[in-house]
């Protein structure tokens, strides 16, 4: 089922920042009137879409903490957890089906992987850093 879109104000532009207002030199009106804005060259807002988490899927590998587990399934992600590493053409057939994979230091993410993660938008590897 696809999200409503969600609007982005049109002056959104002007609530960039919350810093104080530095006062005006000779500079700083060089570097307003050089501004992207300012020279009409700002792209159009898009409209954003919610996701639905519960279509994402995050493979987790060489026993990652269950309390990482339980972390992703709070927050709507579809978590599968497997003890092992798999080794790569295990990889290559299975990560096509998700949006991100957790590993350790023994799974090897290789070109034929990375080619193969098709929906993969983060990889990332979790250790204790000590060894």
């Amino acid at each position: 089922m696809p999200s409503a879109p969600i609007p982005i104000p049109s002056n959104a532009i002007h609530a960039v920042s919350l810093s104080p207002q530095l006062q005006s030199s000779p500079l700083i009106e060089r570097l307003h009137s050089n501004t992207l804005v300012s020279l009409g060259q700002v792209r159009q807002h898009k409209v954003l879409h919610p996701i639905d988490n519960g279509d994402l899927r995050i493979l987790l590998l060489e026993n990652i903490s269950q309390d990482a587990v339980k972390a992703f399934r709070a927050n709507g992600w579809q978590v599968d957890h497997h003890t092992k590493s798999m080794n790569e053409d295990d990889l290559v057939q299975k990560i096509g089906q998700y949006h991100a994979i957790g590993i350790r230091s023994k799974t090897k993410i290789t070109e034929r992987v990375i080619k193969a993660a098709s929906k993969v938008s983060v990889t990332c590897q979790i250790d204790a850093g000590l060894n």
